[in-house]
């Protein structure tokens, strides 16, 4: 092939790279801080072990981090991008006058399910109980608060809270008897059961649990990033409902588990929560200030139009139909 030809090709190679999204140096970093414990983040996993990121022109770094102050702090910071499933800075940053927006949200209901010593059969005969939590103020304590008030209890005069710490801790108040419930995790469920505890879940409570969060000037900065993002959240969880198999597969990375009946569970728990077009109810986002109003009762006052942009998801839509 002659020298001129070659450069010809070469070009085309190059033009084909600079415009194709799915190959790798025309990407776009991203970082996605989510919690510790991330199975409200499962879309965020989902998208990149499936390859939705990279597909999508997206270099993903996912980052696990130990607080929801610490993630805010980060976002605010640029040292990451977005978060996903950390709710509660979503109301605190914007009544502290630092603009963040909700981009869609996959899980909507409360998470916990009550693991009792004794049977019960409501949340409202929990009166006069010892409950486990992590701390007071903590956003398992402010999402338990709802629960219990849902079920007709006053936190402050109906019941005790103990702050015990983690998981494990209250698992070990459980078991010798210091305690006599504690909030759980849906996903381990099949475990306490193991252990031999009592389980009663409360309402289906709508929350905004699993929001994708980043802040108003990056968002409008760099908006063709979000739309890619938010499409390959879109195409994560419409994957996590529709294909069992490739799904537990993350999830068992996720949690650490060859357990069959917590992996089956698990899944089955997120693949009926999920919201697959990523608008949450306005119940779900009431209840999410409402619990901030705990800590910060100026969160009562928050304008809930800039707590969520859904233009991207609108666009989204819109397309499909067309395409239709």
């Amino acid at each position: 092939m002659q020298r001129p030809a070659i450069l010809t090709v070469l070009f085309l190679l190059l033009a084909a790279e600079a415009f194709n999204p799915s190959i790798g140096f025309g990407q776009e970093r991203v970082r996605i801080g989510v919690p510790l414990f991330p199975t409200v983040s499962y879309p965020v996993f989902i998208a990149q072990e499936k390859g939705f990121f990279e597909r999508n022109g997206l270099k993903a770094e996912i980052i696990r981090i130990n607080s929801e102050p610490t993630t805010y702090q980060a976002l605010i910071s640029g040292d990451i991008d977005a978060t996903s499933g950390a709710p509660t800075g979503l109301v605190q940053s914007n009544i502290q006058g630092v603009p963040v927006v909700s981009l869609g949200s996959w899980d909507n209901l409360v998470s916990y399910t009550m693991a009792t010593r004794e049977k019960i059969d409501d949340l409202s005969q929990l009166k006069g109980k010892k409950v486990g939590i992590n701390r007071l103020g903590g956003k398992s304590s402010l999402i338990l608060r709802v629960m219990l008030e849902d079920a007709g209890l006053n936190t402050s005069k109906d019941l005790t809270l103990l702050q015990l710490g983690g998981s494990q801790e209250r698992l070990a108040a459980l078991m010798r008897g210091g305690i006599d419930a504690a909030p759980v995790d849906f996903v381990f469920e099949p475990k306490m059961k193991q252990l031999g505890f009592h389980l009663v879940a409360g309402r289906k409570t709508p929350f905004m649990n699993g929001p994708i969060t980043v802040t108003v000037a990056a968002f409008k900065a760099n908006r063709g990033k979000w739309l890619r993002f938010v499409k390959a959240y879109l195409e994560a969880t419409q994957y996590m409902t529709s294909n069992r198999e490739g799904s537990i597969g993350v999830l068992k990375k996720i949690i650490q588990t060859d357990e069959k009946e917590t992996l089956d569970h698990g899944y089955e728990q997120m693949r009926a929560r999920a919201t697959v077009d990523l608008v949450p109810s306005e119940a779900a986002v009431e209840n999410l200030v409402r619990m901030m109003t705990y800590v910060d009762k100026r969160a009562a006052t928050v304008d809930r139009s800039k707590l969520a942009d859904y233009s991207i998801l609108k666009e989204l839509a819109q397309g499909k139909a067309m395409k239709k």
